[in-house]
């Protein structure tokens, strides 16, 4: 996205010029404050978007890996626990339980994460809103 570029115009009236032109000016200036504002918001959403997709991608690649290896633990322990129970249909079955109560933990906290980082951080955004309509209040009690 292009920058964010604010050229108001020249509001003060110039000898010769009516207060219609002057509002005229204004107007345009409001106009483009709000469409600054729209496009600061914007790109802050989008940051937030990439940032989220990014942190998504890292937790699916990880996930993956983490799931082989958990796996891959899960038959040396269903190896492991022969002697103790004879069944090998008991020992996977115990075992796939297990595996599905970890990986639906872990699931669970990282979706937690992953909602709790996908909030847009806008506090720029509405700092420069505030200043913006401040400056616009003090330009007309002048």
């Amino acid at each position: 996205m292009n920058a964010i570029t604010t050229t108001p115009s020249n509001a003060i009236a110039a000898p010769g010029n009516g207060a219609g032109e002057l509002i005229h000016r204004i107007a345009d200036d409001v106009k483009t404050i709000a469409r600054d504002e729209v496009e600061l918001v914007t790109q802050e959403l989008a940051h937030t978007a990439r940032a989220a997709a990014a942190d998504a991608a890292v937790v699916v690649l990880g996930g993956i890996v983490a799931l082989i290896g958990f796996g891959l633990l899960c038959v040396a322990a269903v190896v492991a626990i022969e002697p103790l129970i004879g069944s090998l249909a008991l020992r996977l079955v115990i075992m796939a339980a297990v595996y599905m109560i970890a990986g639906g933990a872990i699931a669970a906290k990282l979706a937690v994460k992953l909602k709790r980082d996908a909030v847009p951080n806008l506090s720029l955004a509405i700092t420069q809103a505030k200043h913006t309509v401040e400056d616009i209040k003090q330009g007309l009690a002048r």
